[in-house]
């Protein structure tokens, strides 16, 4: 039997693409052009407890253009980082662009899933004007009392982008079809994860969209979607949505996104729904080169069919300040205090770090 998330992402990704994309000329000289980009991140935490209570932190993420034609690009980005003494490697994005007109654009490969915005477009250490990642993604040295809700989302698939411009607004369409994830362990309530991989351990496939609606430059409002099976037979579900809003005014942003997920576990008695939710909200002042960040980060009390699982939640009030040396080199230091829901934790932490773009 098809599978009905195919069938509703390949009709979404056809209706997004207009007829008369085939009568344009496709200029096919090739051009070979490569650009270098990328960023990295030195840096210093000192932690309130653990063993390793303070350490020195490094990374860089190269990005690689090709562009073979004027509507054929290739893009990637890998990670070096070093996690307790050893480098790391990784393998960000890697994917394929076809350019089918002004408002069009297909994608294939492992490309970051335009599922909220902070995954997509900030999470680089120097367009972050945090010194972490807020909790509910987890990536860049972030650490809190409790699981991340969602990764930064990358995975493998296909995926149609609209972008169109009626009146004063603009409007972006994200239409992607993926592996999707998979469980991890055996307990009650798995892990999902999103490895990424080349194959799936089921027939289904996870099918996700964005629409982002903007007045630029004032600000934007963004909506995600995402669901897919986890489980081996493909039985279980996994759904998430994302609400994402900026503006600003006056040298002062604002920005925050709003996260919730629910996943579908098996128990004797039935097919019960694990629910998790939480929010970041974030403000910054420009002065000169001098940047004061004010962010809270809440992930509440988990629920299973509706009821709450006490001591399942944390919140984080981070306060940062940021130098600017120049346009895409900062230093920056940030305190984060950190609180769990019914447990005793000293787990606040001061960071500092230079992140620059090149």
């Amino acid at each position: 039997m098809v599978n009905r998330n195919v069938i509703f992402a390949m009709a979404c990704a056809f209706v997004a693409v207009p007829f008369t994309a085939h009568a344009q000329a496709n200029r096919m000289v090739p051009t070979n052009e490569v650009v270098l980009t990328g960023y990295g991140t030195v840096g210093y935490l000192l932690d309130t407890q653990g063993e390793n209570a303070n350490r020195f932190t490094a990374s860089i993420s190269p990005v690689f253009l090709f562009q073979f034609q004027d509507r054929v690009l290739f893009e990637a980005e890998f990670e070096f980082s070093l996690q307790e003494g050893i480098t790391e490697t990784g393998l960000e994005y890697a994917q394929l662009d076809y350019i089918v007109n002004d408002n069009i654009v297909l994608v294939a490969g492992k490309f970051l899933a335009p599922f909220g915005v902070f995954s997509e477009r900030l999470h680089p250490t120097w367009i972050n004007k945090f010194a972490s990642s807020p909790p509910i993604f987890g990536h860049h040295v972030a650490a809190f009392g409790v699981a991340p809700l969602m990764p930064i989302l990358a995975d493998v698939g296909v995926m149609a982008r609209g972008a169109f411009t009626p009146g004063n607004f603009q409007v972006g369409i994200n239409v992607y079809v993926t592996q999707g994830p998979i469980a991890e362990g055996t307990d009650p309530i798995p892990e999902v994860e999103f490895p990424a991989s080349s194959s799936d351990n089921n027939v289904n496939k996870m099918v996700g969209g964005r629409i982002d609606v903007g007045l630029l430059p004032t600000g934007q409002i963004s909506f995600s979607y995402l669901n897919g099976d986890y489980d081996d037979v493909g039985v279980l579900d996994f759904t998430a949505w994302n609400i994402a809003g900026e503006y600003r005014i006056n040298g002062v942003e604002f920005r925050g996104e709003v996260v919730q997920t629910r996943q579908e576990i098996e128990i004797f008695t039935g097919f019960p729904t694990f629910v998790r939710s939480g929010f970041y909200a974030q403000a910054a002042y420009r002065i000169r080169r001098w940047e004061p960040v004010l962010r809270w980060t809440q992930i509440f009390d988990s629920k299973l069919d509706g009821v709450s699982q006490d001591g399942t939640g944390a919140k984080q009030i981070g306060l940062g300040l940021d130098y600017w040396i120049g346009p895409s080199i900062a230093v920056m230091g940030a305190y984060e205090i950190n609180t769990e829901n019914g447990v005793e934790l000293d787990n606040d932490r001061f960071l500092i770090h230079v992140a620059f773009g090149f």
